[in-house]
């Protein structure tokens, strides 16, 4: 049976390992905290970039430029005195037929 010097050094062999052991833990727990910081403040960049081009879209929104260009392209609308051709499949099957073929063009 160990006596009192032995008791004591048990106790602080245990000790030592346990407080060991709490630091590698607490060394792990950094070390995960520090990746997802890491990750995190990619992420911040990324949304602040996706808000910086929202931002500018917006502000783009209202420009003559940008509601022109909407108003022909979702709405189909053209400018006073503008033509404009509509060409169904068939009919550019044709054209491309007669810029190959010289004698497409007399029928």
């Amino acid at each position: 049976m160990p006596g009192p010097r032995g008791i004591v050094r048990i106790v602080i062999t245990l000790l030592l390992v346990y407080s060991l052991l709490c630091f590698a833990r607490a060394g792990r727990t950094l070390a995960e905290m520090e990746r997802t910081a890491a990750r995190l403040e990619e992420e911040r960049e990324l949304l602040e970039q996706e808000q910086a081009e929202w931002k500018l879209r917006l502000l783009q929104r209202d420009s003559p430029e940008q509601v022109e260009a909407l108003a022909r392209r979702e709405l189909g609308m053209v400018m006073p005195g503008e033509i404009v051709f509509l060409f169904t499949q068939e009919e550019e099957a044709n054209s491309v037929q007669t810029e190959r073929d010289p004698l497409c063009r007399w029928k």
